[in-house]
């Protein structure tokens, strides 16, 4: 199983989550368990391997707005950005 590494200010937009968004929180954990057992190319969240400059990362939905922008090796699963979709993600 691969561990999970949030990168940048992307663990404080987790934590404020549970606060200001629950629903959106809980959708997100529920997307994160997913992917840390099985594939995180395939499942829940409509994965879509990234282009252009952001080669090498892949998006999946965490709502019809959000986005969980992430890279994965064998060992690792690195969160890059969470929030709205492409160019809004600050929470």
């Amino acid at each position: 199983m691969r561990s999970l590494v949030f990168e940048g200010n992307t663990w404080n937009t987790f934590e404020s989550l549970r606060d200001k968004d629950k629903k959106l929180h809980s959708a997100l954990c529920k997307l994160l368990k997913e992917m840390l057992k099985s594939d995180p190319a395939s499942g829940l969240g409509k994965p879509e391997q990234l282009r252009h400059n952001l080669s090498g990362f892949w998006s999946k939905r965490i709502s019809q707005k959000n986005r969980l922008i992430y890279k994965f090796d064998d060992q690792n699963f690195f969160i890059f950005a969470i929030g709205g979709h492409y160019d809004q993600y600050q929470y």
